[in-house]
């Protein structure tokens, strides 16, 4: 296995819809499955130019915009495995105030016994203690209090993006 390969075997790659708004982070495989088929083409942040399957090979291939797909609404927009993204998002950091532990559990805000639905801006990362304490209240309910206000799953994207285009594809 050649060193480029190995340093690309695991990189996640920008999927971006016919308006360069950003869908989903998906496998570098992935993309290049997508690449091979003709479903998408690859996005060079430098020159914001398309790429062809050989420069893609020879380097780090960051975005690639899907021509005849729109991004879908926010509720739809999936998040991969669930907890792990959550975990990743928050830091691996509980997220009730005058917490400092290691999450290792999703706790959801409004509790799915309130009717509070199992999506990206309803989920945080918790730890057992404060998850257990929290119980099926809401936040509020059980006199706790988040840290910060939850990011959507499309403005994180959108963040990643503006930086890689920033930076010149150089992420």
């Amino acid at each position: 296995m050649s060193r480029t390969t190995k340093s690309h075997r695991f990189q996640t790659v920008l999927a971006l819809d016919c308006h360069f708004m950003p869908m989903v982070e998906m496998s570098r495989r992935k993309a290049l499955k997508a690449l091979a088929t003709g479903r998408a083409h690859a996005l060079d942040l430098r020159t914001w130019s398309k790429l062809g399957l050989q420069e893609v090979a020879s380097q780090p291939l960051h975005a690639v915009v899907f021509a005849k797909v729109k991004a879908v609404s926010e509720a739809k927009l999936g998040f991969g495995r669930g907890t792990a993204s959550i975990l990743r998002r928050d830091g691996h950091r509980c997220q009730y105030v005058g917490c400092t532990r290691r999450a290792t559990t999703v706790d959801h805000v409004i509790p799915r016994c309130q009717g509070g639905p199992s999506v990206w801006g309803n989920l945080v990362a918790c730890c057992r203690e404060c998850n257990a304490r929290k119980g099926g209240r809401t936040p509020e309910q059980a006199g706790m209090e988040l840290k910060a206000g939850i990011r959507s799953r499309r403005a994180l994207l959108m963040d990643r993006f503006l930086a890689m285009a920033k930076a010149g594809g150089t992420l």
